[in-house]
């Protein structure tokens, strides 16, 4: 509880904000997946993630930006990489899109995977 919670919550409050700012200088109304994984890919390109479409339905992050510090708490760093995502993509109006952990040597712990349902 305590700082972690504070830390999640703010990051998908930040994610969201960052979300609602890119989707202003679209017009869309909500988006599919398609353009979700574009709209994202370009917001988190900016933050150095380095998101990469690997396939149909999935965009990795190449790199956590937080690299350092995940190394050494990766369960808050992960989460909060995660919850910041998330929010990117609510704040993106985004459907059928969602952020999953997927922790792995070398890219960040988060990629975003087409919500097959």
């Amino acid at each position: 509880g305590g700082a972690g919670e504070a830390a999640l919550r703010a990051a998908a409050v930040r994610g969201a904000e960052l979300g609602e700012e890119a989707r202003a200088g679209t017009r869309a109304g909500r988006l599919g997946p398609e353009r979700a994984f574009a709209a994202a890919a370009t917001v988190l390109e900016t933050l150095g993630y380095e998101p990469v479409r690997t396939s149909a339905d999935m965009l990795c992050l190449r790199n956590c930006p937080f690299h350092r510090l995940a190394v050494r708490s990766p369960a808050l760093v992960c989460g909060i990489n995660q919850a910041f995502v998330e929010g990117l993509l609510q704040g993106l109006d985004a459907s059928g899109v969602r952020a999953e952990l997927a922790p792995g040597e070398g890219h960040c712990c988060v990629r975003i995977r087409g919500a097959r349902d």
